[in-house]
């Protein structure tokens, strides 16, 4: 080991980053710089989160040495994939599954670079291939994909239920969760709710869902708590409305252990889990048995693959009895749909103009604002099939990265569409992006992984959302808003009669109009958006699960009582000045 090479790993682990590399150059110019000394300059510029340029390092270092390149090229496709370099990053993704043995970490990360990449043709293979393993039981690829992507391509539930990845901790096992519901404690008669999340700001799209039921929360009846691990950088974009939710005691800064204490510590009799296996998840957290009662709700759509929860809270329509075998969780059904929604703080103002937003104004125009990772070559081919019997139409869909326009693009050409009848357009503000969906004509839902927050709020603007039976919780979501909504017409048996039913709409302007004016109608009486009659039903399903704890039973499936039907519309329309000024 050189003088200048151990000067620079000194630097390096005392934190002086730049330094290490100003030392690392005149190694790193050489053709045969050493492996060690292009493994440290790689981390110093992941440690500087330059992520490109330790990616090249990371390839630099697979050349000179072969026994590890597998891993070097993953760390390498690992890195861009931080970058938006991403057809940089499938390409290195690919490279590294493909480059030595069977790696479930190069399997995975180049399944994620190509779901995200809408490169359709590769895709369907791949989906293909692996789904073959998974059939056939190879407990390898059982354990290569994180439960969320999993479930955005794969909506067969008897294989969705035998995967085994539990990202970020050790799955619970029968005796851990046996453990935790022994615990010595005691009922009160008020029942202590507690909520744990990364998500509690209002500009997240759970808490857009969630926020009015956590406020008006029976007081009398329910001692709620948040439990808060959301990220610095998210609490930032809160606009205000944190400060109602009520009681918040951070735990971002706990260890899963020191957590688990702190939740037992305020005697916590329900635990609500809303994050599952999505990001900034904790279900190590959950795994420790915080509470007698551990609950799964809102954030993942399906059987939480190796996190101790006792209750899933569902739907009869997501999750229907064929469904129990799969879940081993029992299923808590709401009596009508699982998904919370905010009739209060939820934007609706007017629609935008189609010049302001660069539409064209006698197009027929099918709005898809899922994220592109659901964006399945199933409904790709769906959607050709609803252009070309729509001839004037165009696509307006939410996609920003560059690539994967260039794919879709190349896709709508080799299938015998005109390029210019996809516009594509970026995030926004949430009124603004509630105000652009007015101003299209219908929604594209996605499958297996339909729209969940996103068919919620072209419902919530108005926009109708056709979709089709799905056979997983995911593919079922659409249904159940719609169902909620009293607008079961809007729900096609199989695809060859979903394309129909959005053909049928887009071509038939009387249909059209009549289902808008019924959208707009039922906003404000049907069930889906009155806030809070859902949590009614809600606060029943918990009591449900106290009421089975406190005799000593076991958790068991529940189905809760429907309330009876109102009469009159639960809320009048506000403007959004009203609204700001409730705000304030």
């Amino acid at each position: 080991m050189s003088a200048i090479f151990q000067s620079a790993l000194k630097n390096y682990s005392a934190g002086k980053y730049r330094q290490c590399l100003l030392q690392l150059s005149p190694l790193l110019k050489r053709s045969d710089a050493t492996t060690q000394a292009l493994l440290l300059a790689a981390q110093c510029h992941a440690k500087m989160e330059q992520f490109q340029e330790a990616a090249g390092f990371y390839t630099r270092a697979a050349q000179s040495a072969p026994d590890k390149g597998q891993m070097l090229k993953l760390m390498a496709a690992t890195m861009l994939t931080r970058t938006s370099q991403t057809r940089k990053a499938l390409q290195a993704a690919r490279i590294a599954a493909r480059s030595g043995a069977f790696s479930t970490d190069a399997e995975e990360t180049f399944r994620r670079c190509l779901h995200g990449a809408l490169n359709f043709d590769e895709c369907a293979a791949e989906d293909q291939r692996f789904l073959t393993y998974l059939k056939h039981g190879d407990n390898r690829y059982l354990a290569v994909e994180k439960p969320f992507d999993h479930i955005t391509w794969c909506a067969d539930e008897a294989i969705n239920a035998r995967q085994t990845r539990v990202p970020n901790t050790e799955a619970f096992t029968a005796q851990s969760r046996a453990e935790r519901r022994s615990m010595p404690h005691t009922f009160a008669s008020k029942i202590r709710l507690g909520y744990l999340s990364a998500d509690f700001i209002d500009q997240h799209a759970t808490m857009r869902l969630f926020q009015g039921a956590l406020m008006q929360h029976d007081p009398e009846k329910f001692d709620v708590t948040l439990f808060c691990h959301t990220p610095e950088s998210l609490l930032k974009r809160d606009g205000g409305l944190r400060r109602r939710y009520g009681r918040i005691v951070p735990i971002g800064h706990l260890s899963d252990d020191a957590a688990a204490d702190l939740i037992r510590h305020h005697g916590i009799d329900i635990l609500v889990d809303l994050k599952g296996h999505t990001k900034h998840a904790r279900p190590g957290l959950v795994n420790r048995g915080a509470a007698p009662i551990q609950v799964a709700y809102l954030g993942y759509p399906g059987s939480a693959t190796g996190i101790d929860c006792d209750y899933i809270i569902s739907d009869r329509i997501v999750t229907p009895d064929t469904s129990k075998p799969y879940y081993h969780e029992k299923l808590c059904r709401m009596p009508e749909s699982y998904q919370a929604n905010d009739d209060t703080w939820r934007a609706l103002p007017p629609a935008l103009s189609r010049r302001q937003l660069g539409l064209p104004e006698n197009a027929i125009v099918f709005a898809a604002f899922n994220a592109i990772r659901k964006v399945t070559p199933a409904t790709a081919s769906l959607w050709m099939k609803i252009l070309k019997a729509t001839g004037n139409s165009v696509l307006w869909m939410l996609c920003e990265d560059h690539f994967a326009r260039d794919n879709m693009l190349n896709f709508v050409e080799a299938n015998g569409i005109a390029r210019d009848r996809i516009l594509f357009t970026d995030g926004a503000d949430y009124e603004v992006h509630i105000a652009r969906l007015r101003a299209a004509d219908i929604g594209l839902d996605t499958f297996p992984y339909n729209g969940h927050t996103t068919t919620s709020d072209k419902l919530w603007a108005g926009l109708p959302v056709p979709t089709m039976k799905g056979t997983h919780f995911a593919s079922r979501v659409s249904e159940s808003l719609l169902t909620a909504l009293d607008v079961p017409e809007l729900i096609a048996e199989n695809a060859r009669d979903y394309v129909a039913l959005c053909t049928r709409l887009a071509t038939d302007h009387a249909a059209l109009r009549a289902m808008k004016e019924k959208l707009a109608e039922n906003r404000f009486r049907a069930p889906l958006f009155d806030t809070e009659r859902f949590t009614r039903h809600l606060e029943s399903a918990y009591a449900m699960m106290i009421a089975r704890a406190r005799e000593g039973l076991e958790p068991d499936h529940l189905d809760v009582a429907t309330l009876p039907p109102r009469t009159t519309p639960f809320r009048y329309y506000e403007t959004e000045d009203e609204l700001t000024r409730k705000r304030a």
